[in-house]
């Protein structure tokens, strides 16, 4: 059955100013941001999923961890995709546990000691004297 995106889009925008808005502003969101009926636009599905997510729509605020994650017209932040997937977790979204488990992974891949405490061991203050490094 095919789809009439045009139509679905319209119908969405009307629920989105209804009682129950945030599963249609999400809906409109998720179209804007996957490109159904059009091209994908981060910059019209982000206020979109951003009013959901006031909204504690579950799936809205996961949504927000992911395009943090990818940096999908906001500047990539793994500690606010971390708080966003987290939100969405106490509200009750399974595909939030799922993008957290990838999004961790991701970050012990590309920054093994983040969150870890490192501990320089052999060097007396007297023989840092001014040196800097980041370990």
């Amino acid at each position: 059955v095919a789809v009439d995106y045009p139509q679905a889009m319209a119908a969405y925008k009307v629920g989105a100013e209804g009682s129950d808005a945030s599963v249609c502003q999400f809906q409109v969101g998720l179209m804007y941001l996957r490109g159904k009926g059009m091209d994908a636009d981060y910059k019209q599905a982000r206020p979109w999923i951003e009013k959901a997510a006031a909204q504690d729509h579950p799936n809205a605020v996961g949504t927000l961890g992911v395009m943090y994650f990818h940096g999908q017209d906001v500047t990539p932040s793994w500690r606010r995709s971390r708080e966003y997937h987290k939100r969405a977790i106490g509200l009750g979204s399974s595909g939030a546990v799922d993008s957290m488990q990838i999004l961790i992974q991701s970050i012990q891949n590309a920054a093994p000691l983040m969150d870890k405490r490192v501990e320089i061991h052999g060097t007396g203050w007297a023989d840092m004297n001014g040196k800097r490094g980041v370990a």
